[in-house]
């Protein structure tokens, strides 16, 4: 398996979003911390173009690093608008999202399904603007007039399919992420939304603190969604509450998971996503020594 770091550690550093300059200086840091492995994301349309205007020095720089993004996640709310004159041209830039993920050689392009279009009495479980990256643990709502949660979700399956027949003009797997509080929380809703939007090249991001949050058994999702996932995000949590803690942190069981990981097969990335915090460089740090620590004793190849 490969370590890798997701791209929270970027926009923890520098907010959400942030510009190219501050992801180039976000790269040097993480090959610093000693990764090689990372993931990259296009937050929002004004960052996702500059990504895709600077793509070329983006290459230059990964490449002098010595580093590779293997996961490249195109942020955009409004590719699951309602509005069709909203969400088309959401769409088409996500074939922006899906070149950059060749050109940098990327095995996988990422999806998120977002807060579904409801009345917040406070701040919404996710934000693409506002600076801090936060979840709200406690989430109050309220339902507009003539709200129907069949057209939220006939809308998600239709955007996802699009971004997968995209996905596949470039030979790349497309991912959706489950989080807490979005349309697709859980292993279950991400079973549902594969086999609707029924096309081979989507599949899972198995994300361990999401999962737990949502009180899910991280080991046993591991056997629901067998076949259907080709990422893991790993952060460790007590499913009193949304964050993804530094491995051996939390309550996840992490010799039974990677166990069951390796004996399915796995020897993809674990990406390690790791909350907002004052020790937020020695909690990446502990974490990849922790997993080639249980890696050594559990006799399962560990690649940082």
């Amino acid at each position: 398996m490969r370590i890798s770091v997701s791209y929270l550690y970027a926009i923890t550093k520098y907010g959400y979003p942030h510009s190219v300059d501050d992801a180039l200086k976000a790269f040097v840091e993480m090959r610093q911390l000693g990764f090689r492995f990372i993931e990259m994301e296009g937050l929002g349309k004004q960052n996702l173009e500059e990504v895709y205007n600077r793509r070329k020095e983006i290459r230059r720089v990964l490449d002098d690093c010595g580093l590779h993004v293997h996961n490249f996640c195109v942020v955009d709310p409004a590719m699951t608008d309602l509005d069709p004159e909203i969400r088309k041209p959401a769409l088409d830039r996500f074939r922006m999202g899906a070149e950059v993920a060749a050109f940098l050689d990327a095995e996988t392009l990422h999806l998120a399904s977002y807060p579904p279009p409801v009345e917040y009495l406070q701040t919404p479980p996710y934000q693409l603007t506002g600076g801090t990256y936060r979840f709200e643990n406690v989430t109050r709502l309220r339902l507009p007039n003539g709200f129907e949660w069949q057209p939220v979700w006939e809308t998600l399956v239709s955007s996802v399919r699009f971004c997968a027949d995209v996905a596949a003009q470039y030979d790349r797997i497309v991912l959706m992420e489950p989080r807490v509080g979005e349309v697709i929380c859980s292993v279950d809703s991400l079973l549902r939304l594969i086999e609707q939007v029924d096309r081979p090249n989507l599949k899972a991001n198995l994300d361990t603190g999401h999962f737990s949050a949502q009180r899910e058994n991280t080991v046993l999702s591991i056997a629901k969604l067998r076949g259907h996932f080709a990422n893991v995000h790993v952060a460790d949590n007590n499913p009193t509450d949304a964050e993804h803690l530094a491995i051996g942190d939390g309550s996840i069981d992490w010799k039974e998971f990677l166990l069951t990981l390796h004996r399915d097969g796995y020897s993809g990335y674990l990406g390690l996503d790791l909350r907002a915090s004052d020790n937020l460089v020695n909690e990446y740090k502990r974490s990849a020594v922790r997993l080639q620590e249980l890696g050594k004793e559990l006799d399962i190849p560990m690649e940082i």
